[in-house]
């Protein structure tokens, strides 16, 4: 039993590092209109309607940004929000 119960709280303290380090979503985590919201306070003459959102995401960020009409010039804002807390990181307006 002695050898034993090392070992379990070894592998316990493991395993919860494991868990700790990934990445876990805001299970109540709006991100869409949190970048909306964001996006009308920050860039308030941007407009769009009629434009199609485009969503993209890796294991730690979700990024929302929107698609121009083809032969359109002019810019759109890039928001990229944290899933483990549900904030922004980076907003940028491209060009």
């Amino acid at each position: 039993m002695r050898c034993i119960l090392p070992l379990l709280t070894t592998t316990a303290v493991a395993t919860l590092q494991l868990v700790a380090g990934h990445t876990m979503a805001q299970p109540q985590c709006d991100f869409f209109g949190i970048a909306q919201q964001f996006i009308a306070e920050r860039y308030p003459t941007f407009d769009s309607m009629g434009l199609p959102p485009i969503i993209s995401e890796t294991d730690s960020f979700w990024e929302l940004t929107y698609e121009l009409p083809r032969g359109t010039l002019g810019g759109v804002p890039i928001i990229t929000i944290d899933k483990r807390n549900c904030k922004i990181v980076r907003a940028v307006h491209s060009q």
